[in-house]
C-alpha cells in the first residue's frame, strides 16, 4: 500500500530516493508512512465521508424495507441399517457420482417439495408466500444432513422442514420397493421363460433318445473303432509287404537264376503275417507240377504267397552231382563215350527242371504282388465303411451330448433365477432402513435477517473501504509531479528549490510581490532559497538571460518570475524583467502600472529598449511590458531585433529574466528559451501531469535550450506529509495570507497561483 503513496519510479526503472524511510530494502514501515497515509486520505476525506455514509444509508433503507426471516433445521442421519446376511441383502440401485450430494440434489427436488407442501395441507399460494428458500448441507465430515428451511412464519418453516423430511424417507422406502417388486417381476417372467425353454430341451433329448437307440450308440462306437483299427494295421501290413516285394523286383532282374530261386523260394518272416491269416503256399514236387496250399473260398486269393522248401534243391544237388560226375569221366573217357552222353543228357534235363522252376518262381512272385495289392484295396474299403459308421455314430454322440447340455444349462439357469427370486421374496419384508430423522425442526423463537447491528457495522466497513479504495486509486492514477524528489528523477532536472503555497489576493496582485510580504516568512525565505541555488550553480559566470516558462498555463510561473526578479534585485543585483507572454501578457499589473509601450514595439522596430524600460519603484528592478499585443507573436520572436534587444540587456543590467508562456500551449516559448542563456522550468505540485511537463522538457532540448533548473511551486507542505518538509518550513511558523475576508482567502486559493 505504501508504494501508493510514494513517488512514482524514474524512467529508468529506479525508486526514487528520498521517498519515505520505508521506500528502499531492508527498511521497516515508520511513522512516516502513517504520515503519508493519513494526509492522503485527509485530503480526500470528504470521498471516504461520502462512500460512508451512502453505504450506511443504503443499508438503513434495505434493513426497513427487509421483511423478517425464520430458519428452522432438521437433521437426517445416513446410515448402513443392521446387519442382514448377504443372500437375504436387498442391493439398492447406486447413483453415479457422490452419493450424499446426489440425497442433497434429491431433497431439494421440485417432487419432495410438492410432496411436502401437499403433506402439510397447503395451497401453493400459501406455500409459495410464505416459503423463502431451502437448503440441504452436510455436516462437517459425517453422515448427516440438514436440511434449513428459510420463511416468513417460524412455524411454516419448522413444519416444512418436517414434512420434507418425512417425505425423504418415504421416498427412500418407495424407491426400495418398487426396486424389489420390479426386480420380482423380472425373475418372475426370466423363471417362467426358462422352464418353457427347459421343457423344450427335454422333449428334444427323448426324441433323440427314441429314434437314434441311444443305449447302443456308445457300444456301436466302440466296435467301429475296434474294427477300424484292426483294418488299418492289416492294411498297412498289406501295403508293407507289396512295398517289400516292389523293393526286390529290380535286383532279381539283375541276380543269376540261383540267387533268384534262393530269394523267391525263401520263406517270408512271420511278423509279416498277422491277424490269423494262413502262411502262403510252398512249392512241391517234381518240375511238372507244384503243390499249394491255400485257403479255400474268394480269400484263397489273398493268402496266395511264395514258394516254400522248393524242388529246385534237389535238382541242384542232382546238377551237382552230375556236374562232379561228368568231369570224373573226362578225365576217364572221351565226350563220345555213352557214359559221358548219358551223364550230358541227364544234365540237360536237370537245367530244363531247373529253368521251369524258375519261370513258375517267377510266375509266383508275381501273382503274389497282384495279391497284396488286391487286399492293400479291399481292406482300404472296408476299413472306409467303417470309417463311415464311426462318424455318422460320432456326430449322434455329440448331438445328443450337446442336447444334454442345453438341458443342464437351462436347468442351472432356472435354478439361479428361481432361488434370487425367494431370495428377493424374503429380503422384502427384513429391509432395515438405512435412513432416519436424527434431529426434528423446532419453530425458529427470532429472525436470522434482517440482523440491524451486524449490517450496519458491515455497511459502515464496506463504506469506509470503499471510500479508501477510492482515495489510494485516486492517489496512485495521479500522475502529477507532487514531491520534490520527482523533479530531479523524473524530469532529469536540477531542483532549485520549493515555492509553499500561498493564499493570494485575486484582487490586489501587488501584494503577490516578495517586496510586499513579510521578509521573515517562509515564503520570502523560498524564494531566496531559489535564488541561491540559481547563483551558486555556476550559471551566473556565463547565464545573464534567463526565461522562467512552465508546461500548461497556470502553474505560478508569471508569479515565480516576478519574484525571483525581486530577490535577485534585492541582493544588489541590476535586474530587468521582460514580459515576453506577446498573447495575455500582465505583468505591469503586479506592478500598478499601464502597459503603454513594451516587447512587441522592441520587436517591430517602432522603439528602441531605452523607451520601454519602466522604473517599477523597487531598487535595481526594471520592467519591460508586452505593450499592444500583436497577431503573429511567434514570427515576431524570429525578428533580429530581439538579438540587439538581448545585447543590450546584457550589456546594461546582471540578469535580465523574460516571463515567458507555457510551452504546450504556443510555439514561440519553445523558440525564446533557445535564444536565450537559460531557462527556469515551473512545476505546480500536485497539479502538473509528469506526461506534460515530461514532454515538455524534450521539446525545449530539442529546440537546444538549456535548463538550469526547476522550481517546484505551490506546494502545500500539509499535503505533502514529508515530516521532514513540514518541519523545516514550520520553522519560520508562517503561512501567508492576504489579510482581507475569508471570501477573499477561498477565492485566491479556489483561482490558484498566477500564471
Amino acid at each position: 500500500m505504501s508504494a501508493l503513496i510514494r513517488p512514482p519510479a524514474d524512467p529508468g526503472g529506479g525508486t526514487l530516493p528520498g521517498a519515505g524511510a520505508g521506500a528502499g530494502g531492508g527498511h521497516g514501515f515508520d511513522i512516516t508512512d502513517l504520515k503519508q497515509y493519513f494526509h492522503i486520505v485527509v485530503k480526500r476525506i470528504w470521498l471516504v465521508a461520502v462512500c460512508f455514509v451512502v453505504s450506511l444509508a443504503v443499508m438503513v433503507v434495505i434493513l426497513i424495507r427487509q421483511v423478517p426471516v425464520y430458519r428452522c433445521s432438521a437433521t437426517l442421519l445416513l446410515s448402513r441399517g443392521l446387519p442382514v446376511p448377504s443372500r437375504l441383502r436387498q442391493q439398492e440401485i447406486q447413483p453415479l457420482g457422490d452419493y450424499i450430494s446426489t440425497q442433497q440434489r434429491i431433497i431439494q427436488s421440485s417432487l419432495l417439495i410438492r410432496r411436502a407442501r401437499e403433506r402439510m395441507g397447503r395451497t401453493p399460494e400459501e406455500f409459495d408466500k410464505q416459503l423463502v428458500s431451502v437448503s440441504v448441507n452436510q455436516v462437517w465430515k459425517t453422515s448427516l444432513l440438514t436440511i434449513t428451511v428459510d420463511s416468513l412464519d417460524p412455524l411454516f418453516g419448522a413444519q416444512f422442514a418436517n414434512a420434507l423430511a418425512e417425505e425423504y424417507l418415504d421416498f427412500k422406502a418407495e424407491e426400495r420397493m418398487d426396486t424389489s417388486q420390479a426386480t420380482v417381476l423380472s425373475l418372475t417372467q426370466q423363471a417362467n421363460r426358462l422352464r418353457e425353454e427347459l421343457k423344450k430341451a427335454e422333449e428334444r433329448v427323448l426324441a433323440f433318445e427314441k429314434e437314434n437307440k441311444v443305449v447302443a450308440i456308445r457300444e456301436r462306437g466302440n466296435i467301429a473303432a475296434a474294427y477300424l483299427a484292426k483294418l488299418s494295421s492289416r492294411g498297412a501290413s498289406y501295403r508293407t509287404q507289396r512295398m517289400l516285394l516292389e523293393a526286390e523286383q529290380p535286383l532279381i532282374s539283375k541276380a543269376s537264376d540261383e540267387i533268384v530261386l534262393a530269394t523267391l523260394a525263401s520263406p517270408m518272416r512271420a511278423g509279416l503275417f498277422d491277424y490269423g491269416m494262413p502262411a502262403i503256399a510252398y512249392m512241391g514236387g517234381a518240375a511238372t507240377g507244384m503243390v499249394m496250399r491255400s485257403a479255400q473260398g474268394p480269400e484263397g486269393l489273398l493268402e496266395r504267397g511264395v514258394v516254400t522248401e522248393p524242388h529246385w534243391e534237389k535238382l541242384r544237388r542232382k546238377k551237382a552231382a552230375l556236374e562232379a560226375e561228368l568231369k570224373d569221366l573226362r578225365t576217364k573217357f572221351r565226350d563220345a563215350h555213352p557214359r559221358i552222353q548219358k551223364v550230358l543228357a541227364d544234365l540237360k534235363e536237370v537245367e530244363r527242371d531247373l529253368d521251369v522252376e524258375l519261370q513258375f518262381a517267377l510266375k509266383s512272385y508275381y501273382n503274389r504282388l497282384e495279391s497284396l495289392a488286391i487286399k492293400e484295396n479291399a481292406a482300404k474299403r472296408v476299413e472306409a465303411e467303417w470309417e463311415d459308421e464311426a462318424l455318422e455314430v460320432s456326430r449322434k454322440s455329440h448331438e445328443y451330448a450337446s442336447l444334454q447340455r442345453s438341458v443342464s444349462r437351462l436347468q442351472n439357469l432356472y435354478d439361479l433365477v428361481f432361488n434370487r427370486l425367494k431370495e428377493v421374496d424374503v429380503s422384502i419384508g427384513i429391509e432395515p432402513e438405512s435412513i432416519r430423522i436424527m434431529e426434528r425442526a423446532k419453530p425458529a423463537t427470532r429472525p436470522v435477517t434482517p440482523r440491524k447491528l451486524q449490517s450496519i457495522f458491515i455497511a459502515a466497513l464496506i463504506g469506509l473501504g470503499l471510500g479508501l479504495g477510492l482515495v489510494f486509486g485516486l492517489e496512485y492514477l495521479d500522475d502529477s509531479l507532487r514531491y520534490p524528489e520527482e523533479v530531479s528523477q523524473g524530469l532529469g532536472l536540477p531542483f532549485f528549490g520549493v515555492i509553499p503555497a500561498a493564499r493570494w489576493d485575486p484582487e490586489d496582485l501587488r501584494t503577490h510581490l516578495l517586496s510586499n510580504i513579510d521578509q521573515k516568512s517562509g515564503m520570502a525565505e523560498a524564494y531566496r532559497s531559489v535564488r541561491s541555488a540559481l547563483l551558486f550553480s555556476g550559471a551566473q559566470d556565463y547565464t545573464k538571460t534567463l526565461v522562467v516558462t512552465s508546461a500548461v498555463p497556470l502553474e505560478g510561473k508569471t508569479t515565480t518570475c516576478l519574484n525571483l526578479a525581486v530577490s535577485l534585485a534585492q541582493a544588489g543585483s541590476s535586474v530587468l524583467i521582460v514580459d515576453g507572454d506577446l498573447r495575455r501578457g500582465e505583468l505591469h499589473k503586479f506592478f500598478g502600472m499601464e502597459g503603454g509601450k513594451g516587447f512587441s514595439d522592441i520587436l517591430v522596430g517602432r522603439a528602441k529598449p531605452e523607451a520601454v524600460i519602466q522604473r517599477t519603484g523597487i531598487p535595481n528592478l526594471d520592467l519591460v511590458a508586452t505593450g499592444p499585443l500583436p497577431p503573429n507573436p511567434a514570427e515576431l520572436i524570429l525578428r533580429p531585433e530581439l538579438s540587439s534587444f538581448l545585447d543590450y540587456a546584457r550589456r546594461t543590467y546582471d540578469m535580465v529574466l523574460f516571463d515567458c508562456p507555457p510551452v504546450m500551449a504556443v510555439s514561440e516559448a519553445a523558440t525564446l528559451s533557445s535564444l536565450v542563456e537559460g531557462v527556469i522550468f515551473v512545476v505546480w505540485a500536485g497539479q502538473t501531469s509528469r506526461k506534460l511537463s515530461q514532454l515538455a522538457v524534450q521539446i525545449l532540448r530539442e529546440r537546444g535550450a538549456n535548463i538550469l533548473g526547476c522550481v517546484l511551486n505551490n506546494l502545500d507542505f500539509g499535503r505533502v506529509g514529508y515530516y521532514y518538509y513540514s518541519s523545516y518550513y514550520g520553522y519560520y511558523d508562517y503561512e501567508y495570507r492576504y489579510e482581507g475576508g475569508e471570501a477573499s482567502q477561498r477565492h485566491g486559493r479556489e483561482t490558484g497561483p498566477t500564471g
